[in-house]
Formats: structure tokens, sequence, C-alpha cells
């Protein structure tokens, strides 16, 4: 790492700004307490857990000295900025839910801290030998599957058959079981748990990435970029992050977290080491490894939906132009009935008309002529208030929406093809349901929904998707497997 690096780092990293802080101590207390056992707070909660925390503790330091005057505010003013300049620093992230309401999580930046500061802490001894183990295990693993040699890969895969014949044999013959003594399980358990945290900071950062495009996408928007640019942006900063080796290791990891048998096995797993460990009287004083599935799926679900977020946008760029061009129609539409009402209000006569010679009125539902009187219909019975919620108005809103893309009916039809045969192409998909229905917009609202799938993308064979009557794109072969 170059100077340079490191000094970008230590003047730019939220993690550094946070440990600079005169109340870092505060912080890093009440943050910690404060999210035990939870990924996210509701708005209202965490205010009312500082402003509590400030009432306890009226005379600590929680502000640096530039903050130092404002001593006339109330505690709850006072929980409020806080929180607001904590997030404006990028130690905590909101966003709202579907109902619209305000989330705060821990940062990436601040988990990342708290790891480091948890790491510091002095262990009752230093379990050399299962780290050594462990990292004896990592060389041997990383030699064995980064070389190409067949018969090397043959030998090594015969020495261990060999060897797991002899424990058999040995075992066999009466031989007692080898089981780990107390000095060895704690310390791999610890490892376990600080392992698992690592990698749930690792899933706030690709979630941060994400984040980070969208940011740039709506500051783009608002600066009026071309939508060419700002197409070209999407496309580029989205292959990148996808393409790097962090977005790599995420999408496999996630597909991985997926498997119903890894799911299955992951818990008989877990439940059997805690049970082992309630038996051999070991404190199992973290239990964070028993959760850890959840956590890591709700992390792991939390960038999926980002992900989703980001397409859903990229949807609406490209629908943008299509409803200002439908606007600016009806705008002129409207200024015509204007001017002609005008004109009959003046009783003038246009330069140019069109005269017909009869006028044909067919009226197949009239009301015929009749002396007959009608009897009046009296409703007594009152109807029902309907139980409709503003959420219903909108879900009935999307059946009048022409260009909302149901991406269940994409997945519906991509496992419809997939259920007659091994593997098939996006064109193959499209095609077979009649080619693309909603422009451009559903081209991409299946490209979105490939993720959930295995996937290979050909880019030697190009495929052409039909997308209007006379436009199309053209777009590497993506095969989809089961």
């Amino acid at each position: 790492m170059q100077v340079e690096e490191i000094t970008q780092i230590l003047r730019e990293s939220p993690s550094v700004r946070l440990i600079k802080s005169r109340s870092v101590d505060f912080f890093l207390s009440f943050v910690i307490e404060a999210f035990e056992g939870q990924a996210a707070i509701m708005q209202e909660r965490l205010h009312m857990l500082l402003e509590n925390r400030l009432d306890e503790q009226e005379n600590t330091l929680v502000e640096d000295d530039s903050e130092m005057t404002r001593l006339v505010e109330s505690n709850e003013q006072k929980a409020k900025r806080l929180i607001k300049d904590w997030t404006d620093k990028g130690f905590l992230t909101n966003y709202q839910n579907e109902e619209g309401e305000v989330i705060y999580e821990i940062s990436s930046h601040t988990s990342k801290l708290i790891d480091w500061v948890v790491s510091l802490k002095k262990e009752d001894y230093i379990g050399t030998e299962s780290k050594f183990k462990t990292l004896f295990s990592q060389l041997k693993e990383l030699v064995e599957y980064s070389n190409e040699d067949r018969e090397k890969r043959l030998e090594l895969l015969r020495t261990k058959k060999m060897e797991i014949e002899h424990q058999i044999q040995r075992l066999e013959m009466g031989e007692e079981v080898e089981v780990y003594e107390d000095y060895q399980i704690e310390p791999r358990y610890n490892s376990l748990n600080k392992l698992a945290k690592e990698l749930l900071s690792d899933f706030k950062e690709v979630d941060d990435n994400f984040k980070g495009i969208i940011k740039e996408i709506y500051e783009r928007q608002t600066e009026n970029a071309e939508k060419k640019a700002l197409l070209n942006y999407i496309f580029d900063a989205y292959g990148e992050l996808k393409q790097s080796q962090q977005g790599k290791s995420f999408y496999a990891f996630w597909e991985f977290l997926l498997s119903a048998d890894l799911q299955k096995e992951w818990d008989e797993l877990a439940g059997a080491l805690y049970k082992t460990l309630e038996n051999r009287g070991i404190d199992a004083h973290d239990m964070f490894l028993k959760e850890m599935k959840k956590h890591l799926f709700d992390a792991g679900e939390k960038v999926a939906k980002t992900n989703d977020r980001m397409s859903e946008k990229l949807s609406r760029i490209i629908r943008q132009n299509g409803h200002m061009n439908a606007e600016a129609t009806k705008q002129v539409i409207n200024d015509i009935k204007k001017l002609l009402i005008e004109a009959s209000r003046r009783k003038e006569k246009p330069d140019a008309s069109l005269e017909y010679e009869t006028i044909d009125i067919n009226l197949p539902l009239e009301c015929p002529l009749t002396l007959t009187p009608v009897k009046e219909t009296v409703y007594k019975d009152k109807p029902d208030i309907a139980g409709l919620s503003l959420a219903d108005l909108e879900s009935i809103g999307k059946l009048y929406n022409p260009y909302h893309i149901d991406r269940k009916v994409l997945r519906d039809r991509i496992n419809e093809v997939l259920n007659d045969r091994q593997q098939t192409t996006l064109a193959e998909v499209i095609e077979r349901n009649e080619g693309v229905e909603k422009g451009l917009s559903e081209v991409f609202g299946y490209i979105g929904v490939l993720k959930e799938y295995k996937t290979v993308v050909s880019e030697e064979r190009q495929q052409h998707i039909i997308f209007t009557e006379n436009k199309t794109i053209s777009i590497p072969e993506i095969i989809i497997t089961r």
C-alpha cells in the first residue's frame, strides 16, 4: 500500500473519523447495546433509547468541541440531532420501509470498527494450536484447489482416501474416538463467532456499494444528465461491481446460502455444537453463531432488495422519455381544444373545414318514447363501508398502469420453460411467450429476475430481441439452467 493510499484512507474513512471523535466510547457502547440481537431499529425507538441514555449520563461527553455550545436544548432534541449527525457522518445508515417508516442500521464502517475494538480485548489464553491447524488446513486447501494438474489432484485424493480408511480400521479394531479437549474447543468456537461477524460486515459493505450507485444515479438525474450518459454509467458501475472479486464472492455465497439442504445441515450442525458445549460445561457466552443463518439471510436479502431498487430505477429512466412524450401530446391536444372553444365563443368560422352531406346517427341503446310511467326504485338498505386501505388502492392502481412490470409473471414464464427442459436461453423464453409486450422495460425486467437463477453468459454469441415493431436490442446469449 502506497503512502497516498494510506493518507486518503485516514482522511476520508468514516471509521477513522469515528475513532478520532471524542465521543467514540459513548457512541460505541450505545449502538452495541441498542442493536444487540437485532440488525435494524425504528426511528422513534432509537430516539427514545438515546434520550434515556442521555438522561442516565448527564455529565458524559457525547459531543465534540464544536457542538459543546448547544447546552440549552433538551435531551430529546439532543438525541434527534446526534442521530442525524451520526447518520450524516456515515456512522449509521437509514432507509424507508414499504410503509414509509424510517429504519436505522449500523453502517459497515461502524461494524468494522466494533469488530476491531472487540479483537483488541485481551483473551484469557491464545489458542495457538487451533490457529496453526486452521492455517495449515487452509494452506493445504489453497494449494490443492489452485493446481490444475489432474494427476496431482488424483494423488491428493488417494492420500485422503487412505487416511480415511486407516481411521475406519482403527475404530473397527476398538480404538477410542479422538475428540477435542476443552482448551481446543473454546478458541475454535470464538474464532467461528469472529469470522461470522466479519462476514456480516462484508454484507453491509456490499449493500453500501449498491446504495452508492443508486445515490449517484439520483444525483446525475437531478443534474439533468443525458439519458445515454446516465444509462452508460448505470451499466458500467453495476457490471464493474458484479465482476469485482467482492461481487463474485457475494453472489456465489448468496446462491450457496439459499440452498435448502445447506440450511438444514447448518441448523443440525449448530444445534449439535451448542448441545456439546452445554454437556461439557463450556460457557457459550457469545450466541451469535446460533442466529448466524438468520442474520446472514436478512443481510443478504437487503442487498438483493437494494439491487431490485436499482433495477426499478433503471426501468423508470427508460420509461421516462415515453411518459414525457405522452404528456407533451396531451398538452398539445388541450391547447387545440382551448383554441377551438375560444373560436366558437367568438362565432368565428375557420378558414378551412370539412362538410358532410348527411350525418348518420345510430343509438342502439336509446330509450324509446313511451307514455308508461316508470316505477321509481326505493333503496332501503345502506351499503357497507368498504374496508380498503391506502395500500389496496395503490395495488388497484397498478392494474391500470400499462408500464408496470410484474416480476412474478416473468419468473413463472421462465419456470414454465425450465419445467420442460434442463436449460434454455432468455431469447427462447421471450419467443415462447409471443415476444415482448411492454417494450424495453420488460426486457430489463427479465434481466433483473435472472439473478435468481443459475445463468451462463456467452459473450461470443449475440441474440437480437425485438421489443417494438421496428426496434431490437442485441445482448450476449444468456443461458438459464435449472
